[in-house]
């Protein structure tokens, strides 16, 4: 019998990526980010979102990709251990049931150093989805200075 992997995909730029719906707690479209000055780059700011404080993260700057046309204003809210982070994402295209036997891993090179959230890949209807390993997303430090943030606005 198969195992099944469920990410959600989504899209940055034209590229597409997916991350286990395990973690997403929920998908918000239209989200009102409220800047917060001297962070590093890829820090948005924070939504409020059902009195909770939450950091969002511009994938596109944490992942060093070029501002396009397309505005991310829908954020995947992911739930961690530690932590709870708003993904800023172009769009959200599905939610997909994948066999896991058709997920590969991605090629050691790109896995080094502070790129070890790009964990594996998948061919879903013929175009290539880098898997996500959203654990791996934040630095031990930058999960902490993030917590020690939101709990001073919570």
């Amino acid at each position: 019998m198969a195992n099944y992997f469920k990410p959600v995909i989504f899209k940055l730029g034209s590229e597409s990526y997916g991350i286990d719906i395990n973690l997403v707690s929920s998908i918000e479209k239209q989200v009102n980010v409220v800047a917060i000055p001297n962070t590093v780059p890829y820090m948005k700011g924070i939504i409020n979102l059902r009195n909770e404080v939450i950091p969002v993260i511009n994938l596109k700057k944490k992942f060093n990709m070029k501002d396009s046309d397309i505005l991310g204003e829908n954020a995947i809210i992911v739930k961690l251990p530690n932590i709870t982070i708003a993904l800023e994402v172009d769009s959200v295209e599905e939610i997909h049931s994948i066999d896991e036997s058709e997920i590969v891993d991605m090629p050691t090179i790109v896995k080094t150093g502070d790129l070890k959230y790009f964990d594996k890949v998948v061919n879903v209807n013929g175009k290539l989805v880098v898997l996500i390993n959203a654990m791996y997303l934040l630095s031990e430090s930058e999960q902490t200075s993030v917590v020690s943030l939101t709990e001073k606005l919570n």
